[in-house]
């Protein structure tokens, strides 16, 4: 399957400032980030899902009302949002490997070279779809 960047492990395995600034805020806050990949408290967990759902909101809200710069706020907060999950159960170590695999199955999708799709755009999955194996990924590194 082609790749879009020549050297993978350049693009995939050089550091994420954006991560690292997320790690910044989360440290300076007092906000706990796990080392190894690990589930979460119930109200760590919450507490992350109500962000993403306020940000999520407010994404719509902006897009209803037109306002870019709105609609750019909310994009970045729910960017933030989702790297502090990252750190919250200790992924970034292994992030990029599991998007890339998640990726290669997006890309599966198609069929004969050609998307599926349903009648309000969502991408279908074509006959040869693959699972992505975020398990091997999670074990190959963290047995």
């Amino acid at each position: 399957m082609p790749t879009l960047h020549s050297d993978k492990d350049l693009f995939w395995k050089s550091k994420d400032t954006k991560l690292e600034m997320v790690k910044e805020f989360n440290k300076a806050f007092s906000i706990d980030q796990e080392e190894k990949p690990s589930l979460t408290s119930i109200e760590k967990f919450q507490l992350k899902y109500n962000l993403l759902k306020e940000e999520l909101d407010e994404y719509k809200q902006a897009c209803e009302n037109e306002d870019l710069t709105e609609v750019t706020d909310a994009i970045v907060d729910m960017m933030y949002v989702l790297y502090g999950i990252v750190t919250q159960h200790g992924l970034s170590d292994l992030i990029y490997d599991l998007f890339e695999e998640v990726h290669k199955s997006n890309m599966s999708k198609l069929e004969r070279g050609k998307p599926l799709r349903r009648t309000d755009g969502k991408i279908l999955k074509g006959s040869e779809y693959f699972k992505p194996n975020l398990k091997k990924i999670l074990d190959g590194r963290y047995k």
